[in-house]
Order: C-alpha cells, then sequence, then structure tokens
C-alpha cells in the first residue's frame, strides 16, 4: 500500500515541513529591520521631546526663529578667526548645495537640485539674523536644519563668510561696542528655565 500511495507521502513531506518552520519564523519573512526609527532624505532631526532635561539640569526650549531674523548686525565680530572658522564649516555642510563661491552651483545641481545663489541682491539685502536662521532653522522650502550639526557661535561665523562671499567688507567691531540688539540673545538661541 505504501509502494501505491507514495507520491502522496513525498508530497506530503514537504508540506508538513514547510508547516514546521511557520511556527518558527513568521510569515511573510519578518521586516522588523526595515521598518525602524530613522531620518530619511530631507527630514528634519528628532527634536528633542517636551521639556526635555540638559545634562546641566535645565530645561531647553527653543526660542521663535522671528527672534534671530529680526537682527540686523551679527553679534560675532568678523575676525580672521571668525571667517576661518565660517569658512570651514562653509565648506563642510553648505559648498555641496551652495558652490564654493555661493552661487549656487555646487555638485548637486547634477541631481536636479537648484540652490539659492548667495550673492544676488536679495539674499544681500537680508538681516545677518535672517541668514542665520536659516542655518540653525532651516529653509521654508529646502533647506534642512543645520541646528544639529552647525553650533549657534558657527552659525554666525558662517553668517560672516557668507558676507565675506558677498563682497562685503570685512569689519573689525571693536570689543568695546556693543552690536546694535544687545538685547537679544546672539550666541544661545535657547530658552532656558529652571528644571524644579
Amino acid at each position: 500500500m505504501f509502494l501505491k500511495n507514495r507520491k502522496y507521502y513525498l508530497l506530503l513531506i514537504p508540506v508538513l515541513s514547510l508547516m514546521g518552520t511557520l511556527k518558527a519564523s513568521s510569515f511573510p519573512w519578518s521586516f522588523d529591520m526595515w521598518v525602524q526609527p530613522s531620518i530619511l532624505p530631507y527630514e528634519e532631526p528628532v527634536i528633542y521631546p517636551e521639556l526635555s532635561v540638559s545634562t546641566t539640569g535645565l530645561r531647553i526650549k527653543p526660542l521663535p526663529r522671528e527672534d534671530f531674523e529680526s537682527i540686523t548686525v551679527n553679534p560675532v565680530p568678523a575676525t580672521e578667526e571668525s571667517l576661518a572658522n565660517g569658512e570651514k564649516m562653509y565648506n563642510r555642510y553648505c559648498y555641496v548645495c551652495h558652490g564654493m563661491e555661493g552661487m549656487g552651483d555646487g555638485p548637486v545641481i547634477k541631481r536636479g537640485f537648484y540652490p539659492l545663489n548667495l550673492t544676488t541682491p536679495g539674499v544681500i539685502a537680508r538681516t545677518d539674523g535672517y541668514i542665520y536662521a536659516y542655518i540653525r532653522y532651516g529653509g521654508k522650502v529646502m533647506m534642512p536644519s543645520y541646528r544639529e550639526s552647525i553650533t549657534s557661535e558657527s552659525a554666525w561665523d558662517v553668517v560672516n563668510y557668507v558676507r565675506k562671499l558677498q563682497g562685503n567688507p570685512v569689519k573689525e567691531t571693536a570689543v568695546d561696542e556693543e552690536p546694535a540688539n544687545a538685547e537679544t540673545p546672539a550666541t544661545e538661541d535657547t530658552e532656558q528655565e529652571s528644571a524644579e
């Protein structure tokens, strides 16, 4: 009898072995590693949870971007050190889109993106705080925020370097002079309050 029904038994072996493996792994196969928290291209970095406490014990809450857009004069003087740091940060984060001279001709245009030319009269007319806010908060269309990559102080240095690319004369600010908007926090764009 076994020899007569042998083909059915042979068919039953793969079916039973397949059913045994279904309990060992999910079917369809598991895609857990594909579905996970991650930052996609052009997606903003994950922000800190509300009321997060920093390592200093103070709550950090970013100020509105409008507070910085209204700053007309860069509070960081355009010294050689500031320009060198600004150039280093620009070459690391900005060059790929805006190009070496700020003309919007970086390598990314080969991929179909057309970044802003930083040397146009419209950009030159913007306040220093506006350029700073674009770096720290991102653009309103495509430019991502560099808050996680460029510190507040370095962002002001990048503003100095962008002004140099625009052909504006480098002005050294005297140490005893106060910036035009002295009441606005220049290098710290967070509001800190006690964690108690």
